[in-house]
């Protein structure tokens, strides 16, 4: 499959303009013998055209941030670096000091993005980790803050605080198979002009991936199925695509799905063999 049209993007509510596209970074720094490779890997990812990754501190305890950062260290300033605090991260003291942390395991001075991992709280916290969100900002430490695995109910809640109009992102579990949040949470999204960045885009029955529709479209396209299931993803407004790869034939085939275009035929066959529940 060749080429073809621009690399998708996503617009954050600040005005910029980042790719669609990132490698999530949660199976890596977990085996303290594979660091060469894994940092390897990053590099072929660099070399493709990656330049969103996605980490976070409970990642191998902090070994995928370790590895990120050595992987990026000569061209951090091309990339586009997000990573996570923990839930048990939840004070004002502790956000920073963990903050503080995963920029030295990065090897840098800032994050593109920083997000709450999932909500762990309630009220009693969120005004706590808006603060030091903020002032992390302020501090110019992190560049934006958002948060992940956010329902639309506790996505409305923290919305119920002030500060929280700095939001900047939403990660959800969104695939095929899973479509739930575009019912209700997607559309919140996007009134409030924030990314919804799909992670695990891949997690389906492999059986998925046989069905003669899919299959069918594929051929059409010159392409996989799982490039088609990425495509599908890719086609809706605002939303972002998380992969992972242990090689680099897959980092080329995911890559390549961003450049697939699918027609409205195409896409309502998809949305009526995979229906929304």
């Amino acid at each position: 499959m060749e080429k073809r049209g621009k690399s998708r993007t996503i617009t954050l509510p600040s005005g910029r303009i980042v790719p669609a596209l990132g490698l999530g970074m949660w199976y890596l720094g977990e085996d303290a013998g594979a660091y060469f490779k894994e940092t390897a890997l990053i590099r072929q990812a660099l070399e493709i055209g990656y330049r969103v990754f996605d980490t976070a501190e409970m990642y191998g305890n902090g070994g995928a941030e370790e590895v990120l950062g050595e992987a990026v260290a000569d061209c951090r300033k091309e990339v586009f670096l997000t990573s996570k605090v923990s839930p048990e991260s939840m004070t004002y003291e502790k956000i920073i000091e963990a903050c503080d942390k995963s920029l030295e395991r990065l090897q840098t001075d800032y994050l593109d993005m920083y997000l709450l991992h999932w909500n762990f709280s309630g009220k009693i916290y969120t005004e706590e980790i808006l603060e030091a969100f903020t002032d992390l900002k302020k501090d110019r430490k992190i560049l934006s803050f958002g948060v992940s695995h956010f329902d639309l109910s506790e996505l409305k809640e923290w919305y119920s605080f002030k500060e929280a109009a700095q939001t900047e992102m939403n990660q959800a579990y969104f695939n095929l198979l899973h479509r739930q949040m575009e019912q209700e949470l997607l559309p919140f999204c996007h009134k409030k002009k924030i990314p919804l960045i799909a992670y695990a885009p891949m997690d389906v029955y492999p059986s998925v991936y046989e069905n003669s529709v899919l299959q069918r479209i594929a051929d059409n396209k010159n392409a996989t199925p799982q490039q088609v299931a990425l495509a599908w993803l890719f086609a809706k407004p605002n939303v972002g695509v998380l992969v992972k790869s242990k090689t680099q034939e897959t980092l080329k085939s995911y890559f390549e799905s961003q450049y697939i275009d699918l027609s409205k035929e195409e896409m309502d066959a998809l949305n009526v063999t995979f229906p929304l529940h």
